[in-house]
């Protein structure tokens, strides 16, 4: 038995439960069934453990190591429980072990955190002095410069389709995003790694930024953001807004409508093709995450128009960029992405190594 089918049957007792539980008695009892179903599913995963990474292995064990709790906890509510603990222990504590269970099975085959569609992807890139970024450098990284520059971009785009841990939250599937990054790349087993650090991204929902600052240690922050698509029989327009306190900013531009391949070796292929990202812990301690995706395609611009609060949105080391031109602005068309688990440099022997 596959693990996709493995998660397909988890998934169809566990939401039945959910449903039941709307009518509280059918849900409790039902809530024995998907027990025995998920400790099955348990067992079996037992004899796969060989195909899995240590991740999925330890994932695994603390799974059976909630069951044993689980079981250990019906004795002695029984000796010292009341109406609560019989609530906590009978019912809470199991599904919150079932939910646990349900994303472990969704994501067993994979070490993907996320999986999206990433649209329409409106790249303003600017020329900035090294000096500015080396504050944000992650350790074990250095600045990636092309052509002698070195860029920092502002990005607006949407994500689609959004999937976390292989589950789809309602409300959170569809919605903008907009950051200021730069590029940075990392020497390992005898290649460069190249990738991105972010300033800030902005997203309009606060479980997105919770999820995101709190697993991933990024600089996520939520503000009310809205977008529009104008198309016109040649031509097509990009409209991305964010509200900081009581101003709009706004980043506009108008493309072309057939999408052209970007140029081996060009500009907009360094600004497009990092595939990693890196964030800064502190002095010692990045975290690294690759993003997998195919090589985009572009828009030729046209026009664009950028009105921002440079110092309220990103901080006084950026307000310059406020009255500065940028170097290039680009339309990717984006695509399918996944997102995969971080991982913890381990910067002094990577130092040593180099």
């Amino acid at each position: 038995m596959t693990f996709t089918t493995l998660h397909k049957i988890n998934k169809i007792f566990y939401f039945t439960t959910l449903g039941l539980y709307l009518l509280v008695y059918f849900g409790m009892l039902f809530q024995i069934v998907l027990g025995i179903v998920q400790i099955t599913i348990g067992i079996i995963l037992l004899t796969k453990m060989k195909e899995l990474s240590k991740e999925k292995k330890r994932k695994i064990r603390l799974y059976w190591i909630l069951v044993l709790i689980a079981f250990l906890l019906i004795p002695a509510n029984f000796e010292f429980g009341n109406d609560f603990g019989n609530f906590i222990c009978f019912f809470v504590f199991p599904m919150l072990v079932a939910t646990y269970f349900y994303f472990l099975t969704a994501n067993i085959d994979s070490d993907s955190f996320l999986k999206a569609e990433w649209k329409n992807l409106a790249l303003f890139n600017y020329e900035v002095d090294t000096e500015i970024l080396e504050k944000y450098i992650p350790a074990g990284t250095e600045i990636d410069i092309w052509n002698n520059k070195c860029y920092v971009s502002l990005v607006g785009f949407m994500f689609k389709n959004t999937k976390v841990l292989g589950l789809k939250v309602p409300f959170h599937v569809n919605f903008e995003e907009v950051n200021l990054r730069f590029y940075v790349k990392r020497f390992e087993n005898g290649e460069w790694k190249r990738g991105v650090v972010f300033i800030k991204e902005i997203v309009p929902k606060k479980a997105i930024t919770f999820i995101a600052n709190t697993l991933y240690q990024e600089h996520y922050e939520t503000q009310k953001m809205k977008h529009e698509i104008i198309e016109d029989d040649d031509t097509q327009t990009f409209i991305y807004q964010w509200k900081n306190k009581e101003q709009w900013n706004t980043i506009q531009l108008e493309t072309e409508k057939n999408p052209i391949e970007i140029e081996i070796g060009s500009e907009a292929e360094f600004i497009t093709e990092h595939y990693f990202g890196y964030t800064k812990i502190d002095q010692e301690m990045t975290f690294e995450y690759e993003v997998q995706h195919p090589r985009w395609e572009q828009f030729e611009v046209l026009n664009y128009n950028v009105a921002i609060d440079f110092r309220k949105t990103y901080g006084k080391d950026f307000e310059f960029l406020e009255n500065t031109n940028p170097t290039s602005v680009f339309l990717a068309k984006g695509s399918d992405i996944k997102v995969k688990n971080k991982r913890k440099l381990k910067t002094v022997l990577a130092l040593e190594e180099v």
